[in-house]
Order: structure tokens, then sequence, then C-alpha cells
């Protein structure tokens, strides 16, 4: 195995873990502001639903790339296509986390920590997104 790849598949490990800590946040800090968020009219149910999908595909990225990063049979074919599609999905997840951490900044300031959390889960997001798209470029194929 060459440095390069014991790299990308360390990465991809680390990557997993990042989105597995993301998924966390969410349902530990994220979602209960926001249920008990009910200023200017909201609707926490819809936001809190929308965080739980969020969430649901977080930990399924996050299983995905651990496959990949083990080596697991079940990764082994589709490894390349399956890294960036798991790609694109931490992209627009990270795109989504900012987004409500930009709509949620300006409520009361007991959503401050919630809305500071989603920025950081955003960022989380966007790195791992790109982590997996240059993997799945950098490993070699496998048959």
């Amino acid at each position: 195995m060459t440095a390069r790849q014991t790299f990308c598949l360390r990465s991809l490990l680390v990557s997993a873990c990042l989105l597995v800590a993301v998924a966390i946040v969410i349902v530990v800090v994220v979602i209960p502001q926001v249920r008990d968020e009910a200023s200017r009219g909201g609707t926490p149910e819809m936001a809190v639903t929308a965080f739980w999908i969020n969430f649901a595909f977080t930990l399924l990225s996050a299983l995905c790339l651990f496959l990949v990063a083990t080596g697991s049979k079940v990764a082994t074919r589709a490894s390349r296509p399956l890294l960036i599609l798991v790609g694109l999905i931490v992209l627009f997840l990270g795109i989504s986390c900012v987004d409500a951490a930009f709509a949620y900044i300006s409520h009361d300031p007991a959503m401050r920590t919630g809305s500071i959390l989603l920025f950081i889960c955003g960022a989380v997001d966007l790195l791992v997104g790109v982590v997996a798209v240059v993997a799945a470029f950098l490993l070699p194929m496998k048959t």
C-alpha cells in the first residue's frame, strides 16, 4: 500500500468520525433548541423534520466513508462513484447547515449557540465533502 493510499484511507476514516460528531451535535444541541424555538411565527416542526433528515443522511454518509476506508467488500467495486456521491451529498448537507445557521442567527439569544454550532457543522461538512471527492480521484481503482 502506497503512502498516498494510506493517507487517503486515513483521511476518510477521520472524515467519517467527524461526520458522526456532526450528527451528535445536531441531535443533542440543535434539534432541542429548534424545537424550543417558537418566536417570530416560525414553524419549528418543519425545521425539526429537516434536521432529522440531515442527521440521517449524515450518519449514512459516515457509514459509507467508514466502509470505503476499512476496505469492506460492500464498497470495493463502487468505491469511486460512492465517494463522489457521498462527497456531493455531504457538500449539500453543509450548505443546508450554513443556510440554517444564517436563518437562526437573527433569532433570540438562546438560539445563538445552535446557530454557531450549525456554522461549525456546515464547515466540517464542506471539508468532509471535499476530502471525499478528492479521495475518490486519488485512490486507485479496485477490481
